[in-house]
């Protein structure tokens, strides 16, 4: 426990070195910053359901009638062998780095082809095998829009279908792959 606690009282200058670093680079674009402010807003959330989660283990423990020492020996266990709200925090941590990569990939790859094919390339709905993938990306295969307007539609891993962040499905410009796509 002393490790989380030290770790936690360094956190704040871990993060504060990295924004500066990040927001020091010459080609970080308003895009690039919104998409960062809205992953650390989705962090935050992950670790209040985090902390909620652990407060909640403890009180129970509490009521429950076990001393302090046992409440510390059981969460200690369940750090060791990720489980409990350590397990949920790992789980939400593994999909937020995936998400914030596969996110951080699609954003930069779209402003290249905006900038190739200009703010009116339409863009097709690639569906993609070998993963899961859920009905409603299924209803969109082939379908062809305009950025812009796949945001307003919602974009492959954004939230909006089933897939919900663990969506594979890509959007591209037209002509240039087919439109499935085995991953």
């Amino acid at each position: 426990m002393n490790f989380i606690k030290n770790w936690i009282r360094t956190l704040p200058n871990e993060i504060d070195d990295y924004l500066e670093t990040f927001f020091s680079e010459n080609d970080v674009t308003e895009d690039d910053i919104d998409f960062f402010e809205f992953l650390i807003g989705l962090t935050v959330f992950e670790i209040a359901i985090f902390s909620a989660h652990l407060e909640s283990t403890i009180e129970r423990m509490q009521f429950e009638g076990l001393t302090q020492t046992q409440i510390t020996s059981r969460i200690s266990e369940q750090l060791t062998n990720t489980t409990g709200a350590f397990g949920i925090l790992l789980t939400s941590s593994t999909d937020m780095v995936r998400y914030g990569m596969r996110e951080a990939s699609r954003l930069g790859m779209m402003s290249v082809y905006n900038e190739v094919y200009g703010d009116n390339a339409q863009y097709r709905w690639i569906v993609a095998r070998g993963v899961k993938h859920c009905a409603d990306c299924e209803q969109r295969q082939g379908e062809v829009h305009t950025f812009n307007d796949w945001v307003g539609l919602g974009l492959p891993a954004s939230g909006w279908s089933r897939c919900n962040f663990r969506c594979y499905c890509m959007l591209d410009p037209v002509g240039a792959i087919d439109d499935v796509v085995q991953v």
